[in-house]
């Protein structure tokens, strides 16, 4: 499934929202906890639709589907894993800054580098 770095961030923000009770969520809370416009949420909102990603009340508050559930969950990992390499890298980035420089350049790195995230952890010396 092709993302790019903005729909991770949305994706994974809305995970992270309803991660503990598959909770029901207004568009409005997801615009404030990612510090942009309901318009924004709900153009992005459209596309997981398509992608069968979220579930939708007519003008009303939105689920993660199973299969969003799923993705974000791959997702989280793979970002996670980039975003604690670049801060090991000396970059003096802290997590949360990381983690959103991960979502940009995750989308941008060719298949074959994702794929070897699953084969290995990396560490630095």
């Amino acid at each position: 499934m092709e993302f790019t770095g903005t729909h991770l961030k949305y994706l994974l923000c809305m995970y992270q929202m309803s991660s503990v009770h598959h909770e029901e969520m207004r568009l409005t809370e997801i615009a404030n906890k990612l510090g942009v416009k309901k318009a924004s949420v709900a153009r992005i909102i459209g596309v997981f639709r398509d992608k069968e990603l979220v579930d939708q009340q007519p003008y009303g508050k939105v689920r993660l589907t199973e299969s969003g559930w799923r993705t974000a969950e791959q997702y989280l990992v793979y970002v996670h894993k980039l975003a604690e390499c670049l801060v090991q890298t000396g970059l003096e980035l802290t997590m949360p800054q990381a983690m959103d420089a991960a979502c940009m350049l995750l989308p941008e790195l060719p298949q074959k580098c994702i794929d070897s995230m699953q084969l290995r952890e990396v560490t630095f010396n």
